[in-house]
């Protein structure tokens, strides 16, 4: 860990969930191919639950929330959300309840199947894939509020500045990594949904000086004015920690293909071959994508001779789209 991200990050309350620094790992077929250096940041094996990235951002959040003495965690996110799941499983096990208000449809595979396994309370309403959450979250809340509950608000995604503090400690623990490996990474790319990962990613990094330059891979205009909000996210969280640094405009490309979780025969075809070649599962909602951008900028020479990939998890999403995704793959 590098020191100056350790101290500024010492004040705030942070529950453990990911118990060893996720390893960094060479993938030499990938690289061959690309005639670019490629390694992954497995945050895939982050060690609780389906692992993942929201689980660096719930050790801040669920600290800051029994800080302050919530007994119910409220977060919102699509019927497959990956970061509802683990924020429901993570409160659960410090004694906590949780309320997932979750948009979609009832559909018992992927993560909606872990739900009602771990028997989390859900409520699930049938709207678009723009339709927003927050109120009815907010509604929840003051139920809550009602029969004597203290609830805790976590944004979809974890997106928000005490979440963003979570990648701002990865950013010093890359680093670290890094100079463990004797290499220098020229580029961190990352999948950007919501934008709380590639936020602490870039104030991380900024924090620190590091030598890479970070990308985002935006899957499917999750958010509007998604670069603005990656940015706040960055200030603010830097208003949190008590420093002044220069945030730089975030770099994100458009890897989306036209819509937030449209599956695509040019994603499937790259997730069996990256987990046929190297031994990695992706998913097709999120890392699937991002993974492809990578490889399309690696080609054309934009992401120097050093990249590294930070797998955000979502396993769980081959399950939810497998059928969809093999009839793209099995068309002639």
């Amino acid at each position: 860990m590098h020191p100056k991200i350790a101290s500024l990050l010492s004040r705030f309350p942070r529950i453990e969930l990911i118990r060893w620094e996720t390893p960094v790992q060479y993938l030499p077929k990938v690289s061959a191919k690309l005639g670019v250096d490629v390694y992954v940041k497995r945050d895939d094996l982050t060690g609780f639950g389906i692992g993942g990235n929201k689980v660096r951002k719930l050790e801040f959040l669920l600290g800051d929330a029994m800080a302050k003495g919530c007994d119910t965690v409220i977060t919102t996110g699509a019927v497959h959300s990956n970061h509802a799941f683990v924020t429901a499983l993570a409160a659960k096990s410090l004694g906590l309840d949780a309320v997932l208000v979750l948009r979609g449809k009832e559909q018992m595979k992927g993560n909606y199947l872990l739900d009602r396994l771990m028997g989390i309370e859900t409520r699930v309403f049938d709207v678009d894939k723009t339709g927003d959450l927050w109120p009815i979250a907010r509604e929840v809340a003051e139920e809550l509020k009602k029969a004597g509950r203290k609830p805790y608000l976590i944004p979809a995604g974890g997106a928000s500045p005490v979440g963003t503090l979570g990648y701002v400690r990865a950013a010093g623990e890359i680093h670290s990594q890094m100079k463990g490996l004797g290499v220098e990474f020229d580029s961190v790319v990352d999948a950007v949904g919501s934008g709380g990962t590639l936020a602490g990613l870039i104030l991380g990094s900024a924090l620190i000086e590091a030598p890479w330059k970070v990308f985002g891979m935006d899957v499917g205009g999750f958010v509007e004015g998604l670069s603005e909000r990656v940015r706040n996210l960055a200030l603010d969280a830097a208003g949190l920690l008590g420093v002044k640094v220069e945030v730089p405009e975030p770099e994100i490309r458009d890897y989306g293909f036209g819509a937030y979780g449209k599956i695509v025969k040019e994603v499937a075809e790259l997730i069996r071959f990256v987990g046929t070649s190297e031994g990695i599962i992706l998913d097709p909602v999120y890392t699937g994508k991002a993974f492809y951008g990578l490889m399309d900028l690696a080609e054309r020479g934009e992401l120097g001779e050093r990249v590294l990939f930070i797998h955000t998890g979502g396993f769980p999403g081959v399950f939810h789209y497998g059928e969809e995704m093999l009839k793209l793959i099995q068309k002639a």
